[in-house]
């Protein structure tokens, strides 16, 4: 598979950078960078000639993998790198059923990535929808849509499923980004915890640890990208640990720090709250010893900061005069009230979000659960708050708070209780004992970690699915988690508790609610196609039928009416007319939001594939609460109903 072209660059980049002197796990977090900064701007330098086309795509890969190859070949001839097969380093039984276990939730994971088609409701509305787009339009300028979420948010995973869309010809390996981002982030915080200390139980038992997170596990065979920013903020931790012993940071470790930080933002705004601690106690660390000198890293940094997103920001500003622009129903999600009340009411909930432990571990046989009892207490907690605990100036949407949430196995609202009982575990252990305490690194990177979630519940309203924004911190605390634990307790305990782990695990691996393969219908057994449709299975036969008419026809210019709300809320899905109209055709059909007159998107019409665009059947689709479109005049052409079955309606000209 030609796919395999951006999985040998790699390896290569890997090959190049590793060393016998290196740790091959900051080798691999080397390469993942490098490899992210080249996915970038090969798709930046593409879509500036409007030429991101399976050809050129396919020649940069090629050309890149040559000279990687070559690279490595004068490496090897001139000694400064040899081949030799990795040495297996002598292992407990114990550790060795440890790793197996972590083998088996990546293998699986990936597996389900690969055989799941992306099919979460993001990716149905956005994540992949602003993917063929792309491919459609061949550059990445924002284009008219329905929906802003497609043109606002960073857009680093989406380029990377793009590359492999194209190379593949369909989204068979688009989850993988995720599943590789957890692969890299489980290698990545087992070496943190051993920069910060930690021996090789502890470096294990760090790996466990985020390996068995359940949102983790639940996302990582998903096109979501709570992930992929997570693991850039863990090569930036990597690189912030790798400077501090040096009174001047080195020039390598410092386009590190400047590349993860633009990655993480480059990903997912979410990344700017996450690298921002880490980037103070950076500069605070070195103006200290730097002085005026400090503007050296800090030019470099800024630099290949704003080179990774300055595209981004200047298609931003070019449509909405700001270059970090929200989409226009983010407003729903900040705060109306700022207070410190306010602010403990959001951490508390926050919080409550991993509170049912008993049923995680399965134990609701043997002990009542809690999470009543947590809930009184919570209600209790804000009448001496005097907040309102479904206050809509601080909650979204307006009375979603109805108590603790209990076990789920959904990958937008999963929570990790058993984990943030050992991180709270941890963080007392730290504290009780002088000689953790006094590490001042750790403690310093513990603030950092406290500090983005304190972040996290100011900045935004208390939603049910926030547990999704929580990923990147449970992952950073696996390291100091790891290293708390082996330096007080003995090896029979640690072993306990990463058996514990992994064997609580072992239920959101099989029984994810979207992707699952223990279920009676799982998705070894259903059609592919059906399997898009797992969250939403009343759409199965009317996107069935409806994408069937039109191959009946011989239109293949599309206009899609995605509702008809003025502030839309992603409520309709896109993606699968993508799939099921350009299944096993030979024809090449060409979509366009079909929009309002005062609809400020419909830009540029003039650019590949919009000039002369003019729909031979526009597909409406409209939520029950909605009219359902029957006639459109739309370009001095009148479109009337020529097939409906709810939600959808198909259009033609009179």
């Amino acid at each position: 598979m030609l796919a395999g072209l951006l999985f040998t660059s790699l390896v290569l980049i890997f090959l190049v950078f590793h060393n016998s002197e290196r740790d091959w796990r900051s080798s691999v977090l080397s390469a993942g960078v490098v490899w992210g900064v080249l996915v970038t701007f090969f798709t930046e330098f593409l879509s500036l000639f409007q030429i991101i086309t399976f050809g050129w795509i396919l020649a940069l890969w090629l050309l890149t993998n040559m000279t990687l190859g070559w690279i490595y070949y004068r490496l090897i001839k001139t000694g400064k790198r040899r081949l030799y097969l990795p040495q297996i380093p002598k292992i407990t039984p114990v550790t060795l059923v440890l790793l197996v276990g972590v083998t088996f939730i990546i293998a699986t994971v990936s597996l389900i990535a690969i055989v799941a088609p992306p099919n979460n409701w993001d990716s149905m509305t956005y994540h992949m929808a602003r993917v063929v787009h792309w491919i459609q339009n061949r550059h990445l300028a924002h284009y008219p849509t329905y929906y802003s979420a497609q043109l606002v948010h960073p857009p680093f995973a989406e380029l990377a499923i793009l590359h492999l869309k194209i190379l593949s010809g369909g989204d068979r390996f688009a989850n993988l980004i995720q599943a590789f981002s957890m692969i890299a982030s489980i290698i990545g915080v087992s070496l943190i915890a051993n920069q910060m200390g930690a021996d090789r139980r502890g470096q294990i038992l760090a790996s466990v640890f985020c390996a068995t997170l359940p949102m983790g596990i639940l996302q990582a065979s998903s096109t979501q990208n709570d992930y992929a920013v997570c693991f850039w903020v863990v090569c930036l931790a990597h690189y912030i640990l790798l400077t501090l012993p040096y009174r001047n940071p080195p020039i390598n470790l410092t386009l590190g720090i400047g590349a993860s930080c633009g990655l993480a933002v480059f990903t997912k705004s979410s990344g700017y709250i996450y690298a921002f601690p880490f980037m103070v106690w950076f500069f605070l660390w070195y103006v200290n010893q730097m002085r005026w000198k400090m503007w050296k890293p800090i030019s470099i940094i800024s630099v290949i900061f704003l080179s990774l997103n300055v595209s981004h920001y200047l298609r931003n500003f070019s449509l909405y005069g700001s270059p970090i622009s929200a989409a226009e129903y983010s407003i729903d999600y900040k705060p109306e009230i700022y207070s410190i009340p306010t602010w403990i009411s959001n951490i508390i909930r926050n919080l409550s979000l991993h509170a049912d432990i008993v049923r995680h571990l399965g134990l609701q046989g043997i002990i009542e659960p809690t999470i009543g009892k947590v809930a009184k207490l919570i209600t209790i907690i804000h009448g001496f708050l005097g907040v309102d605990i479904n206050d809509p100036r601080i909650t979204h949407p307006p009375n979603s708070y109805t108590g603790v949430p209990g076990l789920s196995f959904d990958e937008n609202v999963a929570g990790n209780p058993l984990h943030l009982l050992l991180i709270f575990l941890a963080i007392g252990i730290f504290i009780c004992y002088k000689k953790l305490r006094n590490n001042r690194e750790v403690m310093i990177y513990i603030l950092c970690l406290i500090f983005s979630f304190l972040l996290i519940c100011w900045m935004l309203k208390f939603q049910l699915y926030q547990s999704r924004h929580h990923l990147t911190i449970f992952v950073l605390f696996s390291a100091f988690v790891g290293l708390v634990f082996c330096q007080i307790w003995n090896r029979h305990i640690i072993t306990i508790i990463a058996v514990i782990l992994l064997v609580t695990s072992m239920q959101f691996l099989f029984l994810n609610k979207i992707r699952p393969i223990a279920a009676e219908k799982n998705i070894f057994n259903i059609t592919r196609n059906e399997i898009y449709f797992n969250q939403r299975t009343h759409l199965i036969k009317p996107y069935f039928d409806a994408t069937n008419f039109i191959k009946t026809t011989s239109c293949t210019d599309i206009g899609l009416s995605l509702g008809s709300e003025k502030v839309p809320d992603g409520s309709y899905w896109e993606y699968p007319f993508w799939i099921l109209l350009n299944e096993n055709q030979n024809r090449v059909y060409k979509f366009k939001h079909i929009l309002n007159p005062d609809n400020f998107y419909a830009l540029r019409p003039e650019m590949y594939p919009y000039k002369d665009f003019k729909p031979c059947a526009i597909i409406a689709v409209r939520r029950d609460k909605e009219h359902p479109l029957t006639t459109l005049n739309f370009e001095n052409t009148k479109y009337v109903e020529k097939w409906s079955l709810k939600p959808i309606t198909i259009l033609m000209p009179q």
